[in-house]
C-alpha cells in the first residue's frame, strides 16, 4: 500500500495476483533501474506471486529499501527481516493508511492491507485489535467478492487461514477450525504446494489444544506424506505442527517429548505458535512436579510480551501461574493472579475449580462448575476435565463415589491422551473409582494412572542418603541407639541425622516422622508397620 505520492500509472496498475514469471521479471527489472520507488511498486503490484515463489528475492529487494520509503508500504515493511525482531523492543508495528490512501486502492489491495494490518496487530501482541481486522476480512470476503476472489490460483486460502490463526490466538478453536476446513478447500483448488501442508498444520494445532488428540494425530499423519514447505512458510509451518505434537505427548506423557520440547517457540517469540508451546511446556514440568521452572518459564514469557486480555496466551499464563503458586505454597498469590481483572478463558476457570477443591471451597468450586457446564465452546479435553473435577467434588462432599461416577471416571482413562489429565486428581479419588471397577476393568485403570504424583499429593523434602537410611530405620527400631548398631555409626550422628529429618519433614519427634513420611510416600508400605 504506496503512499498517496503514487503516480496516476502506478494507481491504476492491476494488482498481479496469479502471473509468477511476470512478477518476478518486474522486481529483477526495478532492482536492476536501482530506482527506490520503482522497487517498491513492482514488488507491491506483484506482492502474492512474489510472496509464494520467489520470497528470497522478494525480501532482499524490500530490505534494500530505505526506511523512510518502506514506511509508506506496510505490506513490503512486515516482509523485513527487523520488523518482528525490532516487535520486542520498539514501538509496535501498526499499520495505517489515510483515508486519501485508501480512496486509490483497489479491492484487491484493500484486501491485503486488511490482512496485514490482522497480522501486525497480531504479532504486536494486540489479539483484540487483530480480532477487529479479522473480522474486517470475513466481511470484505462475503460481502465484496471481486474479480481477484473468484481466482482459483488466488490468496482467498491464505486469507481464510490467516483468519483462523488469528481466532486460534484470541482462544476461539472452534470457529478457527471452520475457517481452516475452508482455507482447505481453497487451497486444494489454488495448485499451490504449501497451501495444504499450513493449513493441517493449524488444523492439528486447533484439534490438539481443544483435546481431539486422534483429529489432530490424523492431520499430523496427513503432513508427514506432503512436500517440505518453501522459504517463506518453513518456520511458521515447522514450529507449528511441533507444538501440535507437543501438545499430543505432553497429553499423553509419551516418553520421548523431553527431546521434542526443547525444539519449540521460546518463551520471547512472536510467531503466533508461542503460547502454545509455553502451554505443553509447562503442563509437562507440572506433571513432573517441577512447578518452580513452570513458574519461571512463564513469568519469563509474561515479562517479554504485552498484557493480551482474552486471548489464548492470557489464559495459559494465568492458568498455570494458579497451578505453579499453589504446588509451591503460595495459595494467596495463586487467587489473587485467577481472580484478577479481565475475562478468564476456561484455562484459568478450570484451575480455579480445581484450587477451590484443593482448599475445600467446595460451593465455590460447585458454582464455577456449573458456569463450565453452559460453555458450548469447550472441546473434548476441557470437557473431560470439568468431568473429572465434577467427580472430584461428589469424592469431597461425601468422601466416596457412586458407581456412575466411577464407571464415567474409568471410561476417561480408557480414552487415550488422559494421563496427564489424570495427575491432576486426588489420589482419593483414584481410590474411590478402583473400589467400584470390576477385577478387569480396575486393572486397565491402574495402567493409566499407576505411577502419577497426583495433584494432592505434597512434593517430598530433598533428604541425604544417610537421613533416608535413618528415616527407614525409625519404625523398627525403638532408641537412637539401636539405630546407630543397625546402621553401623555413632549414637551421635544418629542423633545428627535425625534432627536434619524432624526440620525437613517440619516435626520434632519420632512418631510425627514416620506419619509425615508416610504422608509423602518416602516409606514403603512394608517399613510403615513396626514389627
Amino acid at each position: 500500500m504506496p503512499s498517496g505520492s503514487r503516480t496516476s500509472a502506478e494507481r491504476s496498475h492491476t494488482l498481479n495476483l496469479t502471473d509468477a514469471e511476470r512478477a518476478i521479471q518486474e522486481l529483477r527489472d526495478a532492482v536492476a533501474a536501482g530506482r527506490p520507488e520503482a522497487i517498491a511498486h513492482a514488488a507491491m503490484s506483484n506482492i502474492w506471486p512474489l510472496y509464494n515463489a520467489h520470497f528470497d528475492e522478494l525480501t532482499a529487494a524490500v530490505e534494500s529499501l530505505p526506511g523512510p520509503l518502506l514506511m509508506n508500504y506496510p505490506i513490503l515493511r512486515i516482509l523485513h527481516r527487523m520488523t518482528p525482531v525490532l516487535a520486542r523492543t520498539t514501538t509496535h508495528f501498526k499499520p495505517l493508511v489515510s483515508p486519501a490512501d485508501a480512496r486509490n486502492m483497489s479491492a484487491e489491495e484493500i484486501d491485503i492491507l486488511t490482512l496485514v494490518q490482522m497480522v501486525a496487530f497480531r504479532l504486536s501482541g494486540d489479539v483484540a485489535a487483530a480480532m477487529i481486522h479479522a473480522r474486517r476480512l470475513q466481511e470484505r470476503i462475503l460481502d465484496d467478492r471481486g474479480r481477484a476472489r473468484e481466482q482459483l490460483d488466488g490468496p482467498l486460502w491464505f486469507y481464510h487461514q490467516q483468519i483462523g490463526t488469528t481466532l486460534l490466538t484470541a482462544g476461539e478453536s472452534s470457529a478457527a477450525l471452520l475457517e481452516f476446513t475452508t482455507a482447505r478447500e481453497l487451497g486444494t483448488f489454488s495448485g499451490q504446494p504449501d497451501a495444504e501442508r499450513m493449513i493441517l498444520g493449524r488444523t492439528a494445532l486447533a484439534h490438539a489444544v481443544r483435546g481431539s488428540l486422534d483429529e489432530a494425530e490424523r492431520a499430523l499423519e496427513a503432513i508427514s506424506a506432503l512436500p517440505s514447505p518453501a522459504a517463506a512458510h518453513r518456520a511458521s509451518t515447522t514450529m507449528t505442527e511441533r507444538s501440535a505434537r507437543a501438545l499430543i505427548d505432553v497429553e499423553r506423557m509419551a516418553p520421548d517429548v523431553d527431546a521434542l520440547l526443547p525444539q519449540l517457540e521460546t518463551y520471547d517469540s512472536i510467531e503466533p505458535t508461542w503460547p502454545f508451546a509455553l502451554l505443553a511446556r509447562t503442563r509437562h514440568l507440572l506433571a513432573r512436579q517441577q512447578a518452580d521452572e513452570a513458574l519461571e518459564v512463564v513469568r519469563l514469557a509474561s515479562d517479554a510480551h504485552p498484557d493480551q486480555h482474552g486471548s489464548f496466551a492470557s489464559d495459559v499464563i494465568k492458568s498455570i501461574s494458579v497451578e505453579a503458586l499453589w504446588s509451591l505454597g503460595d495459595r494467596r498469590a495463586a487467587r489473587r493472579i485467577g481472580e484478577s481483572s479481565g475475562r478468564s478463558g476456561h484455562l484459568t476457570r478450570l484451575a480455579m475449580v480445581r484450587l477451590e477443591l484443593l482448599e475445600s471451597h467446595l460451593e465455590e468450586a460447585a458454582h464455577g462448575l456449573r458456569g463450565l457446564a453452559g460453555d458450548r465452546s469447550l472441546g473434548p479435553g476441557p470437557h473431560a476435565e470439568r468431568n473429572l473435577l465434577s467427580a472430584w467434588l461428589e469424592c469431597a462432599l461425601t468422601d466416596t463415589i457412586g458407581p456412575a461416577t466411577a464407571l464415567q471416571v474409568s471410561r476417561l482413562a480408557s480414552r487415550t491422551g488422559t494421563r496427564r489429565l489424570f495427575s491432576t486428581m486426588p489420589l482419593q479419588l483414584i481410590r474411590q473409582v478402583q473400589k467400584h471397577l470390576s477385577a478387569s476393568d480396575a486393572a486397565a485403570f491402574g495402567v493409566v494412572t499407576e505411577g502419577l504424583a497426583a495433584v494432592d499429593r505434597p512434593r517430598p523434602p530433598a533428604l541425604t542418603s544417610s537421613e533416608i537410611r535413618v528415616l527407614h530405620a525409625l519404625p523398627h527400631h525403638q532408641t537412637t541407639a539401636e539405630i546407630a548398631v543397625s546402621l553401623f555409626v555413632s549414637p551421635n550422628t544418629v542423633k545428627s541425622q535425625l534432627r536434619s529429618l524432624y526440620r525437613k519433614l517440619d516435626c520434632s519427634n519420632r512418631e510425627d516422622a514416620i506419619v509425615a513420611a508416610s504422608r509423602l510416600h518416602l516409606l514403603a508400605d512394608d517399613a510403615r508397620q513396626r514389627p
